[in-house]
């Protein structure tokens, strides 16, 4: 029985470069292997929205160095290459073969990669140039992934914070709700959609302004404010509602940082490393901040007992006779610790789960500086084509190439 032409294994060229830590193995795809698999994935953006069901969006700009990869191997024409080729490249070569440094080539079959042909020599002419771009792609979308254990926490706590606010009538408070409510709707279309439309962009942008007031507007109030000479409870109130709008928004601008971060890998390829900078040093300013918030209450607690030590110290005509020390320090020690109470109601709210948040953001943080594709997880894989509709570009955690 003949075996048709989509059953016959087809040579696909591979390469591999980068160093250890930042490797890639790069996929040809020509011929009609090429567009059995891009027919594949256009009838999957057609019947879904996507090409697969957790692609985001790229820019082409930075996945374009694929091609180069490529292109370099068979010493084609890099428009032509563009045209004709659809490229793969996954962030973790070594769960798919060992293929040298340099050019080769893999032969696909029905369930995968069957074989692997001899290697071919690059001659000298040809520079072996590192897709810089699509290995930042791939890193970047790698450390997306770890993020999701800090983000988890973020939805838990951030209810309750929302409830507290909405309780409290402020002038900002409106203000503030709507733009995390803003940026959630934003954040849960893109895990939907994969991509920004214009009009998540233009929300994303005043709801990221709105929120950069009003958390510095917050942390101003907080830090300027000293909880020992604001012993009054209604003082105390305003405080515990400040805080509260402080911990908001600084939870809001880490989500916002996490989707500028998004938004670079799609629009501005070359500023995802400043961005995702910008989001490490948005954790580590948040973890610090979360834990001064966690313990406004200390400085109550060590003017109490400093009172109480005094008290302990007078003799019974100054404690008991009226206008005596010891009568003025019992009101004082009964508004501190009425003071003490109201604020210590306020962190137990948040204190069962604050404190997960912090250890997670902690382990996520280090996690980000050097994130393992090769763990227990899958490897980013970055395709890019481009057809008669223009150029392609997504990264999506599902294997779409292996042995």
């Amino acid at each position: 029985m003949d075996t048709s032409a989509e059953e016959q294994p087809q040579e696909v060229a591979v390469r591999r470069i980068g160093t250890e830590g930042s490797e890639l193995a790069v996929f040809e795809f020509q011929g009609k292997l090429r567009d059995l698999m891009v027919s594949s994935l256009q009838q999957g953006y057609l019947a879904t929205g996507n090409y697969v069901s957790d692609a985001k969006a790229v820019s082409p700009q930075g996945a374009m160095s694929l091609g180069v990869a490529g292109a370099a191997a068979g010493a084609t024409a890099l428009s032509a290459a563009f045209s004709s080729t659809l490229f793969m490249a996954t962030a973790n070569p070594a769960t798919l073969m060992t293929i040298g440094n340099g050019v080769g080539s893999a032969v696909m079959g029905a369930t995968g990669i069957v074989s692997q042909a001899p290697f071919i020599a690059v001659a000298s002419s040809l520079p072996v140039v590192a897709p810089i771009m699509a290995i930042q792609a791939l890193n970047t979308a790698v450390m997306m992934q770890q993020f999701k254990q800090v983000d988890r926490k973020l939805d838990a706590i951030k209810g309750t914070l929302d409830r507290a606010i909405a309780r409290t009538e402020a002038t900002y408070a409106g203000e503030l709700l709507a733009a995390s409510r803003i940026v959630d709707d934003v954040y849960a279309q893109y895990a939907v959609e994969g991509s920004f439309s214009i009009d998540m962009l233009v929300r994303l942008a005043l709801a990221e302004r709105d929120t950069k007031a009003l958390a510095s507007r917050f942390q101003q109030l907080v830090q300027s404010r000293d909880m020992v000479a604001a012993a009054d409870l209604d003082e105390v109130q305003q405080a515990n509602y400040d805080a509260h709008s402080a911990m908001l928004s600084s939870f809001i601008e880490l989500r916002i940082a996490y989707l500028r971060v998004c938004v670079d890998m799609q629009e501005n390829p070359k500023s995802v490393s400043a961005s995702t900078g910008r989001l490490k040093a948005t954790i580590d300013d948040g973890i610090e901040y979360w834990q001064r918030l966690q313990n406004r209450s200390d400085a109550l607690k060590d003017r109490i007992e400093e009172l109480e030590g005094k008290r302990s110290g007078l003799n019974w005509a100054e404690r008991s006779l009226p206008g005596g020390e010891g009568v003025t320090s019992e009101k004082k020690l009964a508004k501190y610790k009425a003071a003490y109470v109201e604020t210590m109601a306020s962190e137990k709210e948040i204190t069962s789960q604050f404190q997960s948040l912090i250890d997670s953001a902690r382990t996520t943080r280090a996690e980000l500086d050097a994130p393992a594709s090769g763990g227990g997880g899958a490897s980013p894989t970055l395709v890019y084509w481009k057809d008669e509709l223009g150029e392609h570009s997504f990264v999506t955690q599902k294997q779409l190439v292996g042995a």
